[in-house]
């Protein structure tokens, strides 16, 4: 079994109420491998997201596919003893994440937070009734992006697009990036900036010390905001973002590629058609700063590359699609 991954699980439920860690203890290493996220909603059974698909908790400790009285079910006040101890408790204190809709753990665990919105001056001023926490388990894997090494950066570290659906493994591709450029596994200590607005990407400073010498981390901040700071403060020599979408960032991200810098980023999206209808995403492509795009394959498969592409051939979709990266080819969409 994956040691991070086991410890990421201990360390995530740590924050869950007494009873239902109980349970979650209880489940198989193998099992505990693969989990994705577990959903904790209030009055009913308790969901476990693998590779596989959704499936319930028993209260014997295993998982089913089978909704039965022997699942394990969350009650409202297990959800609230949850979520404060994941706020500290001090639910002020994370009054912004809150209103994005999630919390984020010491250890980078997404937690998306449901529940019925308070407006004012028509503005949501707070979340309360809190009914669903959707927990994401972390994963670091050194070595998760060594075919990109091995293809598109094997002569020079180039302007990319990672491409993939939620859980594709886009956030783990773009740690170990990180870890693969400042440590001088390529020959050299890049300069890496990391603008980690949700705090995922390097949450954790003990795995920066141990492995990431040349990485500075600007924790919390706007995309935008973070990626100016880091272009005029800290002479990036490649800047890694997650999640790039909005227009601010995105005229940000020209900014920055205009003074020299590489952009690595990562875009939600599950295909071509899908990435053609996020207008900022297209705006960027057609500024012709991007060299290729990578395609992850789904939640099913994370970390899986579909395809590599010159980023021009996104525009005539003439992609190759390699369901074996056991012996890595690079394709030039040709």
């Amino acid at each position: 079994m994956n040691t991070s991954s086991n410890q990421n699980f201990t360390f995530t439920i740590s924050y869950i109420s007494p009873r239902i860690k109980m349970y979650l203890n209880k489940l198989n290493e193998n099992i505990i491998y693969k989990i994705q996220e577990i959903r904790l909603r209030n009055n009913r059974p308790i969901v476990i997201v693998t590779p596989e698909g959704s499936s319930f908790l028993t209260t014997s400790g295993k998982t089913s596919y089978i909704n039965s009285s022997n699942c394990v079910i969350t009650t409202q006040n297990e959800i609230d003893d949850t979520f404060n101890k994941m706020c500290g408790y001090s639910v002020h204190s994370h009054y912004e994440d809150i209103m994005n809709g999630y919390i984020t753990l010491p250890n980078g665990a997404r937690v998306g937070v449901c529940g019925t919105a308070v407006y004012e001056n028509e503005k949501v001023k707070t979340v309360r009734d809190i009914n669903c926490l959707n927990i994401r388990i972390p994963r670091n894997i050194i070595g998760s992006s060594e075919q990109l090494f091995e293809t598109i950066f094997k002569n020079n570290i180039e302007n990319i697009l990672i491409v993939g659906p939620p859980s594709s493994g886009k956030t783990t591709i773009l740690r170990d990036i990180a870890y693969q450029l400042s440590s001088g596994k390529i020959g050299k200590f890049f300069k890496v900036s990391i603008i980690d607005e949700r705090k995922e990407l390097f949450p954790d400073n003990k795995w920066i010390s141990d492995f990431c010498p040349n990485v500075d981390v600007l924790s919390g901040f706007p995309k935008g905001k973070g990626i100016m700071m880091a272009v005029r403060s800290l002479s990036p020599e490649v800047i890694i973002c997650d999640e790039i979408g909005g227009s601010d960032e995105i005229n940000k991200v020209i900014e920055g590629m205009n003074t020299g810098v590489i952009f690595i980023l990562s875009v939600h999206a599950r295909n071509i058609d899908d990435l053609k209808r996020k207008k900022e995403i297209m705006h960027l492509i057609e500024r012709g700063g991007f060299d290729k795009i990578v395609f992850l394959d789904s939640s099913k498969n994370p970390g899986k590359i579909n395809s590599i592409c010159d980023i021009q051939e996104v525009f005539n979709e003439n992609i190759i699609h390699n369901n074996d990266f056991s012996n890595m080819f690079y394709y030039n969409c040709v």
